[in-house]
């Protein structure tokens, strides 16, 4: 695994700004109410290192499925993106990305073009989840939705999102509608991304019980 220390919740001076990082009391999740349990953090990564540990995380997990994964599009300080991890005692276990819909677009556009299409409407704000992995050596049942909690709540909370999508692996997308709460927009399709099968799942962000 790799050993990060968790990112304090307080921006650096000259790196990310303060829009973009809310306060730890923003999110209902943190430290486990058992003082025996690991203690599972979710929160942005910050430094440079905590991206690179997370964009490793990537790397290894989509080798192992077999997937090509392309350079991401988020730098550091893009107000339109964010990489959150989920350290457990210290340890880099998940990682995602959450992006927020602008002129450049989200990359979903390229596969289902005509249904973002359909999806953006006025005071809809579109949120995007790409880059996910989860550590092999990581049990955790809850693991998954404690990250796309934090996920969910940083879009609305710093995005100003209204709705998320999320392109999966059509053999994983029973898991995203019965435990997340999405549903299926998009057909069957080839994501020229990773070189592998896809379906466009959506859900709003109106209600965060799972």
């Amino acid at each position: 695994m790799h050993h990060v220390a968790p990112p304090h919740f307080t921006p650096p001076q000259g790196h990310l700004g303060a829009h973009l990082l809310p306060d730890l009391s923003d999110f209902d999740i943190g430290t486990s109410s058992d003082s025996g349990s690991p203690e599972l953090m979710i929160a942005p990564a910050v430094t440079y290192h905590q991206h690179r540990a997370c964009g490793a995380l990537v790397r290894r997990m989509y080798s192992w499925r077999g997937y090509r994964l392309t350079p991401p599009r988020q730098q550091l300080g893009d107000p339109n993106h964010v990489t959150l991890g989920a350290w457990l005692d210290r340890d880099l276990v998940a990682t995602l990305t959450a992006s927020r819909d602008s002129s450049a677009g989200l990359l979903a556009d390229t596969l289902y073009g005509h249904e973002m299409a359909a999806l953006r409407k006025p005071a809809k704000v579109i949120c995007e989840v790409t880059r996910l992995a989860v550590d092999l050596d990581c049990h955790d049942p809850e693991l998954l939705k404690s990250l796309f909690r934090g996920a969910y709540q940083y879009a609305r909370a710093v995005f100003g999102g209204t709705d998320v999508v999320i392109e999966v692996n059509p053999r994983h997308a029973g898991y995203y509608r019965r435990q997340l709460g999405f549903t299926q927009v998009g057909s069957l399709r080839t994501c020229p991304r990773v070189e592998a099968p896809a379906i466009l799942l959506h859900r709003t962000l109106g209600n965060l019980h799972f």
